[in-house]
């Protein structure tokens, strides 16, 4: 009874969410939209070719007019309530039409096509009340005794068989758009499946990399005294300069990365180009290769792009001075620039100078070395920490 009772439950679950998406095929849409533009058009030049009346061919070219504008509106800039205006707009026309029976019989084809094809046009949740609209008037025209008679301009038998056809017709085209739209909701269910599973393995797989990294970093400790240490408090730093420069957390969470792994190429640089302070140009070069080193390595860790990317850009200056690639300003990813200041600052305070002097000379590089807003975050964090 309980399995019963879900199962009516999740069928009714379905129902619902079928019915209330969201339209989201704008190229059947626009399809349709041509499509009664076409027969619209044919419509004016028939009624002109056998001598409709005026009023007829005014209505037929204030729908055209109106649909013309919302489908150059809608390529550019599409929203759904305009098309809900547009096509509740169109329905005066339409209706008069019909009412009038313009053009004879032929005139209960517009609402007929009008209502079957806003449903293709709108989805299911925007069309239900202008159709719901036309089967009252579409009742009360065939089945009261109004000014216009309906029955007395169409005849008997259209009269008493229009309404029928009419709900027939309404009814299939409902019918083939609930499959349409149970399409949709199926497919964003399977998307949102996919998307959790990705969502899971990437976590595995980041939680995997982290502890590869801090293996690295290890490594790299062990090859280089206090460089463990060092890499360790660039990633807080870098972490909290994205944080402050508003990043979203995923980015921050890369920042903090990237800075634990910003010198994991020096691995691959002999000893004693690291322990010395004065290299010669030729040394000099081989010293700069760290950077290109370290972005292989990471990528081969096949985490983040933007991790492997910072590394690699770490060392290029504001203005353009730096290596390896000669990038500047806006050209240096934003991580990069984070990483830049962050190990500056690290790396001057382990080297004994004090928090001022520090603080002073990334002040002095803003706009030269440093991109000017992560420095004076830089600055802020230092005197903040030097506070305390």
């Amino acid at each position: 009874m309980k399995s019963a009772e879900t199962k009516a439950k999740r069928n009714r679950d379905n129902f619902w969410n079928t019915v209330s998406i969201p339209y989201e095929d704008r190229e059947l849409a626009l399809w349709m939209k041509i499509i009664f533009g076409f027969i619209w058009a044919i419509s004016i030049l028939n009624g002109i070719l056998y001598g409709a009346p005026v009023s007829y061919l005014l209505a037929m070219g204030m729908m055209v007019a109106l649909l013309a504008g919302n489908i150059t509106v809608c390529r550019r800039h599409y929203r759904r309530w305009i098309d809900v205006v547009t096509f509740t707009l169109l329905s005066i026309p339409i209706f008069y039409v019909y009412y009038h029976a313009s053009i004879g019989y032929f005139s209960v084809l517009f609402p007929m096509l009008f209502s079957c094809g806003i449903v293709f046009i709108l989805g299911i949740r925007n069309s239900f009340v202008i159709n719901l609209f036309y089967l009252a008037a579409v009742v009360l025209c065939f089945r009261f005794d109004l000014s216009a008679s309906a029955e007395s301009i169409y005849g008997e038998n259209v009269a008493l068989r229009f309404p029928y056809l009419y709900i027939c017709f309404v009814l299939i085209a409902y019918m083939l758009m609930y499959s349409i739209q149970r399409y949709w909701v199926e497919k964003r269910r399977r998307q949102e499946k996919l998307e959790q599973r990705v969502h899971e393995e990437k976590k595995k797989l980041q939680g995997m990399s982290m502890r590869v990294m801090n293996a690295m970093c290890r490594a790299l400790g062990a090859k280089i005294p206090g460089e463990e240490e060092h890499c360790r408090q660039v990633a807080e730093y870098a972490k909290e300069i994205a944080e402050r420069l508003e990043l979203p957390e995923e980015m921050a969470s890369a920042a903090y990365q990237a800075g634990l792994l910003h010198e994991i190429g020096m691995i691959g640089i002999p000893d004693e180009l690291i322990q010395r302070r004065n290299l010669t140009d030729e040394e000099y070069g081989v010293f700069q290769t760290y950077v290109k080193m370290g972005y292989d390595m990471i990528s081969e860790l096949q985490v983040a792009d933007t991790i492997a990317e910072a590394v690699y850009y770490h060392r290029e200056n504001y203005d353009g001075s730096g290596y390896l690639a000669g990038k500047r300003g806006s050209e240096i990813p934003v991580l990069a620039q984070i990483l830049a200041v962050a190990d500056y600052a690290d790396r001057h305070l382990r080297w004994g100078e004090s928090t001022e002097m520090v603080r002073g000379k990334i002040k002095e590089r803003e706009n030269t070395r440093f991109e000017p807003k992560c420095a004076g975050i830089m600055e802020q964090i230092l005197k903040e920490r030097s506070e305390d």
